[in-house]
């Protein structure tokens, strides 16, 4: 399957041992440090119920691959105000679909609705790779100037996009040792949405959100920074995974000659995805998954010595199966290569309720902030022997354009590509 990154291998020492006290590095920082000053902080929001019934299809969206041009999701991704759902798709870019308008006045789901046919309300057409996308943690789609995400494109610096019309705002580049530009891996916002975290092969790069261009603040590293993780209140502090299956817990305001301040391991591949809990005492839980290991770990940060619990799923491939939490931290959820989705009550740690969702490899899973609703994505890479083409011959046919055309109809890829927006709340017949 494809890798997401193939960076350089370096002989560089894999563990380090704690420098600093951990309590240490805690620092709160005040929520309305913001880049949009907003006139008033907003409310809680209460959290929704999930699975209180079996899930319900709302809509989905299809692509089609060919020979040439393999068409599949690589996740999606809530806005934080549950208005629109961002879809990354390989070689055709990156869209944005809404949520169906009538779902925001009714508390139940019709179990006989008709589909809904999702649209793309915006598509970035960009070719290439998409590495990482990332929202403005403070997205309000009352505010449209909060209304942007980022993307790390192959080859590209990170932009950023506006989400109501898809033109290009601003662009963050980061140039290596010979001014030449480099795509950052992994992206990730501060907490208070100021900061641009964007990790590379061998440095953190921190760009300030609200100055463009290519001034921003290095932190060397020893490995490929392969997805970044923070706490909820602990600015100064970064949780890296790396493409050689480490967690690394940085401090920034030591110097980087100091290392991190501590290692993990327990992963047999690169990591692809790490998040925190990020609420009262569960704050310092981290949940990590990594390519091709079927072990998606619970982390108790504050004594890292071993994981806490060990979820299993099924990923046999280097793509990113991503997983995610409900709001009220009772429900975590997982894809995977078979394409079920892994149901957890964290409330019970029981083995995972096993949904299947998918024809092909479940990669994109979360949740809705607001609503009861759930999305998922499916597709991977799908090697195809080329050489078929050579031997093809239909219908005694001596046009060797006649026989190419057939033959590349024949190996177009049929597998399940999509996106689908799921009901999981309460179900009306």
């Amino acid at each position: 399957m494809e890798a997401e990154v193939s960076p350089e291998d370096l002989d560089e020492d894999k563990k380090s041992e704690g420098i600093i006290n951990i309590k240490d590095t805690m620092e709160l920082t005040p929520y309305e440090t913001q880049v949009v000053t907003l006139s008033q902080q907003p409310a809680e929001r209460a959290s929704p119920e999930y699975f209180h019934s079996r899930l319900v299809e709302l809509g989905r969206r299809c692509w089609t691959s060919s020979t040439g041009a393999q068409h599949y999701t690589k996740g999606c991704y809530w806005s934080p105000d549950g208005t629109c759902l961002l879809v990354p798709v390989h070689l055709d870019g990156m869209h944005v679909m809404e949520v169906p308008t009538e779902l925001y006045s009714t508390p139940t789901a019709q179990n006989a609705r008709f589909l809904t046919k999702l649209q793309s309300a915006v598509h970035v057409p960009e070719g290439g790779i998409v590495y990482d996308c990332v929202w403005f943690p403070h997205m309000s789609s009352q505010q449209p100037e909060t209304c942007f995400w980022l993307a790390s494109r192959q080859h590209e610096p990170i932009h950023m996009w506006d989400a109501f019309d898809g033109s290009l705002r601003c662009s963050y580049s980061g140039y290596d040792d010979v001014d030449e530009v480099m795509a950052a891996i992994s992206l990730a916002f501060s907490n208070d949405g100021l900061k641009i975290y964007a990790g590379y092969k061998r440095c953190i790069k921190i760009f300030d959100t609200s100055k463009p261009g290519r001034l921003c603040d290095n932190y060397p590293v020893k490995f490929a920074i392969s997805c970044i993780a923070q706490t909820s209140r602990h600015s100064k502090t970064l949780t890296c995974g790396n493409w050689h299956g480490y967690i690394q817990h940085f401090d920034l305001r030591c110097s980087h000659k100091q290392g991190p301040l501590f290692t993990l391991g327990g992963h047999k591949g690169g990591i692809t995805q790490l998040l925190y809990s990020g609420r009262g005492s569960e704050e310092w839980h981290l949940f990590s998954g990594a390519r091709k290991c079927d072990k998606l770990l619970q982390w108790d940060m504050r004594n890292y010595k071993k994981p806490l619990v060990e979820f299993q799923r099924n990923v046999d491939t280097n793509q990113r199966i991503h997983f995610d939490l409900t709001s009220d931290r009772r429900w975590l959820t997982s894809g995977d290569t078979s394409g079920a989705l892994n149901v957890w009550d964290l409330r019970e740690y029981r083995e995972a309720s096993i949904l299947q969702l998918h024809s092909d490899c479940c990669n994109g899973v979360s949740f809705n902030p607001v609503l009861p609703l759930l999305a998922t994505s499916s597709g991977q890479y799908h090697f195809i022997d080329q050489s078929v083409i050579n031997n093809v011959i239909l219908n005694n046919s001596e046009s060797v354009e006649e026989t190419n055309f057939y033959a590349n109809q024949l190996l177009n890829v049929v597998y399940e590509n999509a996106v689908v927006m799921w009901w999981s709340g309460s179900e009306s017949l």
